[in-house]
């Protein structure tokens, strides 16, 4: 039995249980008693640490899906192996749960519909034939500030890359972004919209030239988890390099390199809190080159695997500025992280996130939160010129 946020039921939610590297209501330790019993109910036939592959030494995990109808391997990553294989876990249980959706509460035209946004402010395909007089079918959803119930069309909640015979017309881009579990629909929610945050703040970096980016300064870094994350790429003679992206919230770009794996990979992390954002960050970019190092995702791109001697290391023009490290700590529990990451959200878009929330068979709380407006990162980013890679499970766990 879980307890929902305030906005759901009236009741409070709890506070913050576990704060080291991420924030979560109870420890990983405890999650995983929860949902390993529910393994096999979400065809997760394997959960493997995949730590060793690489000399980094940070923890990082797979969890294997064989019967997916989007990737069979999740990653996931974390400061200990409870944490990074709690997270892999939870993405593959996410994951199915975007494949298998709600039924439609209705079919309907958006013109039809008193809708509080404007359909093509969706993160729409390219070429999208999207319109207002398209019948769709529509999941029921609710307003984060507001608490207003409205619909959201049900092919930019579900995830499938099956082939099909049929056509059909291009729509939405069929991403996990803004997808999210958790211990209880709140911290879910938060972990949503942060993601949300993260992606919009990308996109937005890529936008600047890079004579306006900072990196930020890494001898004053203070947090101590971040500290030990940065010594242990430095014991492994990998170079890091850490873009600020945004100040509030807190979003940060790793950039990780080294002679013996020329390819510059790249995690991101976001949160009210810089550390726990700089330390998913961190952690997302070893995830990224472990990624590459097992190979077992089928959709790895050629480029990664080309011989060291065809890519000299080169160091990025990451721009001259420079930023030092700033305290910002996030709320004590996760009504108040969904306050202020679905306010930054409206102030930024003018129009609240709404969220779906997808009934799960075995009571784990999965949300799929949609923020109308916000422009998005591609997941994965990889420039032949610059071997750069960032991994498709890059999350905001």
């Amino acid at each position: 039995m879980h307890v929902l946020a305030i906005s759901d039921q009236g009741t409070p939610a709890p506070a913050k249980g576990y704060l080291r590297g991420t924030h979560r209501v109870v420890p990983p330790e405890d999650t995983w008693q929860r949902i390993r019993p529910q393994l096999a109910r979400y065809g997760v036939t394997r959960v493997a640490d995949v730590t060793g592959l690489d000399d980094i030494g940070i923890p990082v995990f797979q969890a294997v899906r064989p019967a997916s109808r989007t990737v069979s391997l999740s990653q996931g990553k974390g400061l200990t192996p409870a944490a990074a294989r709690v997270s892999a876990t939870m993405e593959a249980i996410e994951l199915w749960h975007a494949e298998n959706p709600p039924p439609a509460s209705r079919t309907s035209t958006a013109r039809a519909l008193d809708l509080p946004y404007e359909l093509t402010a969706l993160d729409l395909a390219e070429g999208s034939l999207l319109h207002a007089d398209l019948p769709l079918p529509w999941l029921a959803g609710e307003g984060l500030l507001s608490g207003q119930p409205t619909l959201v069309p049900e092919p930019a909640v579900r995830l499938d890359h099956t082939y099909r015979a049929e056509w059909a017309p291009p729509l939405f881009r069929t991403t996990s972004n803004g997808l999210a579990s958790g211990n209880t629909l709140a911290e879910a929610t938060a972990h949503a919209l942060a993601e949300l945050c993260e992606r919009d703040a990308l996109a937005r970096l890529r936008a600047r030239p890079r004579s306006d980016w900072h990196r930020l300064d890494l001898g004053s870094v203070r947090d101590t988890d971040c500290r030990f994350l940065l010594e242990q790429y430095a014991t492994a003679q990998v170079s890091v390099d850490v873009v600020v992206a945004e100040r509030d919230p807190a979003c940060f770009e790793v950039r990780i390199r080294s002679e013996a794996h020329p390819v510059t990979y790249t995690g991101a992390g976001c949160h009210l809190d810089p550390a726990i954002a700089l330390t998913r960050a961190l952690t997302e970019a070893a995830q990224s080159r472990l990624t590459a190092i097992a190979g077992a995702r089928d959709d790895l791109p050629p480029v990664l695997y080309r011989t060291a001697g065809d890519r000299p290391l080169v160091r990025e023009d990451l721009g001259t500025r420079t930023t030092p490290w700033w305290d910002a700590p996030a709320g004590g529990d996760f009504d108040a992280d969904i306050r202020a990451l679905a306010g930054s959200i409206a102030a930024r878009t003018g129009t609240e996130p709404i969220r779906v929330v997808l009934p799960s068979p075995t009571g784990i709380p999965v949300v799929k939160v949609i923020a109308p407006g916000l422009d998005f990162d591609d997941r994965t980013n990889v420039s032949s010129g610059a071997g750069r890679y960032r991994s498709p499970d890059g999350d905001a766990r």
